[in-house]
């Protein structure tokens, strides 16, 4: 048994599942895994002060963070095909066959239509460098709606997008300070792993969640073939950084503790970025990657190798 109780249900049922030395501080980190919710975490907590400008330029725990090159150009990085997956999704849900309970259906005082003319409110919480955000900007209505961006980070890059790109960017106390049913869509994107407490914050985007929104969230599969073969020594496991560790039930049971459902996608651009950015720094091994990737076989089969598909996103029950 581990002495600490579990960060996302504050159970006391934890297993001590192994211990590591991290790459870039160089300590040994334990991995806790609860046996009631399936979260696995990481002590001790290296502090919010690792994620720095050197960091995000690539020389910190993560050599593939690229945020100088993103903020700059995100197409002269992989991240669009990511990007092209998270508008393709809105798309699919927003549609009124496809979204459940959104009450998008036809009606005779004309709800539909007034639907589809409002703004389409779209928070990206950790927008980190921007990216998404300036691809949403030139994509442009989606559904036929036009986009009202926000975006949540704190650091030079959240100052930069405020100042010089002129996003609405909110921090912490800014952000929990919203009206409650705000936003039509909410990406998470590779962030709630970096969380220590994901309970609260997940909360908080819960609250910011329209009835019958939905949330686009990432991160990596524990339960995965690759991961279970690996153990902590996945390299996703990276304990200075990576400190919330899900597979499919943990995020399921932490999605319905915040009162969210969870909502099962098909990835396709996120599974080749996964790749991709994986061999930033092997470019001939990059290229081959890339040729294979753009068969659909292949995609398949690298996603099934990973779970990425297998990771749910989660949608807000419509108010009954």
């Amino acid at each position: 048994m581990s002495a600490h109780a579990c960060r996302a249900c504050g159970s006391a049922h934890v297993t001590l599942r192994g211990r590591k030395h991290g790459d870039f501080i160089r300590r040994e980190f334990e991995f806790h895994q609860c046996r009631d919710c399936g979260l696995m975490f990481v002590e001790p907590f290296s502090g919010f002060e690792i994620y720095n400008d050197a960091y995000y330029r690539g020389r910190g725990p993560d050599p593939y963070v690229d945020y100088e090159t993103e903020y700059h150009d995100w197409r002269a990085s992989d991240r669009g095909f990511e990007f092209d997956d998270m508008a393709r999704l809105a798309e699919k849900f927003l549609a009124p066959s496809e979204a459940p309970g959104s009450g998008a259906a036809s009606g005779s005082d004309g709800t539909e239509s007034r639907s589809a003319t409002r703004p389409l409110r779209w928070l990206d919480f950790g927008c980190g460098s921007g990216a998404f955000l300036k691809y949403l900007r030139e994509h442009g209505p989606i559904h036929g709606r036009p986009l009202e961006l926000t975006g949540h980070d704190v650091g030079s890059y959240a100052d930069l997008l405020k100042s010089h790109d002129r996003f609405r960017i909110l921090d912490l106390d800014e952000l929990s300070r919203e009206p409650s049913d705000g936003y039509d869509v909410i990406s998470m994107i590779e962030v709630i792993e970096h969380l220590p407490h994901p309970h609260d914050p997940l909360a908080l985007v819960a609250r910011l969640l329209k009835p019958g929104g939905l949330l686009l969230l990432t991160t990596g599969n524990l339960d995965s073939p690759i991961a279970r073969r690996q153990g902590i020594h996945y390299r996703y496991c990276a304990p200075e950084i990576h400190v919330s560790l899900f597979n499919p039930r943990a995020l399921a049971h932490l999605y319905r503790r915040v009162g969210l459902e969870p909502h099962f996608v098909r990835y396709h651009g996120a599974v080749k970025f996964k790749v991709l950015k994986s061999l930033r720094h092997q470019r001939p091994l990059r290229a081959l990657a890339a040729a294979a990737l753009a068969l659909p076989p292949v995609v398949r089969a690298v996603d099934a190798l990973y779970g990425v598909s297998a990771m749910p996103c989660a949608v807000k029950p419509p108010n009954r």
